[in-house]
């Protein structure tokens, strides 16, 4: 019964209708995320945004999700499993549920791991194999939602080896592969969702950030950091910052504590252990806001 709420959650998110109040250059509606409009009034509680004028409007996202799979997330499992109580165990389940849910219906999605199996040092700063989805394999490398065709990845794919967590290879790839593979009437976002600080490649979170700040600055596209137990959520939030994702409460819809230990407002997601019900609210949510058709969603895509 669980993810009947959580889908009826989802469920409210369908696209929304555009209308800038100021015209500046980014999605639909969508204001640049440091001073302009948020999906979530800016995360302070404040009533100035969200508005719409009733045009209509239909912007659906695609995002090429990133998912750690070093040994800090613990036990493997298949979907399905209730009982493995592990950070992976929890994640694979959780993105199967939205991957197949009918709130998703219209997005799109590509899933890569990170490390990958036969990660080198010279991926940290290429992207290289990063930059290539795991699923799909071949053009056009996003699969339509809802889809069970992730599931089958999820259940053979393993965590734990190689024991690191190569941040700055995993964002290398997320931005060269959103750059390339824009839709045109669609929003392009990428997703990073790790355990743990940055080891390996470069760790330097300035470093980090500014990859995506350029990334940003140069396409206008978002990179959402979505944190489970064991990653430090001020080292999160400093490297969210340059992905531009928008500011949120720490209360979003049935998520609680999406800071962390941050402080709210934030841009990073906090999904703990990364329980189902929790992290399906945050994928919910980041799906809301980067609806292109809303005040504060991401770029539409140029046809």
């Amino acid at each position: 019964m669980r993810w009947l709420g959580l889908m009826a959650f989802c469920a409210t998110i369908a696209c929304g209708s555009t209308g800038d109040d100021n015209g500046t250059n980014d999605g639909g509606g969508g204001d640049s995320t440091t001073n302009g409009d948020s999906p979530f009034n800016n995360g302070d509680g404040s009533s100035n945004d969200g508005s719409s004028n009733g045009d209509s409007c239909y912007a659906p996202v695609d995002m090429y999700i990133m998912l750690d799979r070093s040994c800090s997330m613990g036990k493997d499992c298949n979907i399905g499993d209730t009982t493995t109580a592990s950070k992976w165990c929890h994640a694979v389940n959780a993105l199967s549920g939205y991957f197949n849910s009918t709130s998703a219906t219209g997005n799109a999605a590509a899933l890569q791991f990170f490390p990958v199996t036969n990660h080198v040092n010279t991926m940290c700063t290429t992207g290289a194999t990063y930059d290539t989805p795991a699923s799909p394999t071949a053009p056009p490398f996003y699969t339509a939602l809802p889809t069970n065709g992730f599931d089958a990845l999820l259940n053979s794919t393993t965590d734990n080896n190689p024991c690191v967590t190569p941040t700055e290879g995993a964002i290398r790839g997320i931005t060269k592969f959103t750059a390339a593979n824009r839709r045109g009437g669609r929003v392009t976002i990428g997703m990073l969702v790790t355990d743990g600080d940055p080891a390996g490649c470069d760790e330097n979170l300035t470093n980090l950030s500014d990859l995506l700040q350029a990334h940003y600055t140069a396409t206008t596209l978002r990179t959402y950091v979505i944190g489970m137990t064991g990653a430090t959520d001020a080292n999160l939030e400093k490297i969210a910052q340059g992905g531009n994702a928008p500011l949120h409460p720490a209360t979003v819809g049935p998520l609680t504590n999406a800071c962390g230990t941050s402080p709210a407002p934030c841009r990073h997601w906090n999904v703990g252990d990364g329980n189902p019900q929790a992290f399906v609210a945050a994928l919910a949510a980041i799906q809301q806001s980067a609806d292109g058709c809303a005040d504060g969603g991401g770029t539409i895509n140029p046809n």
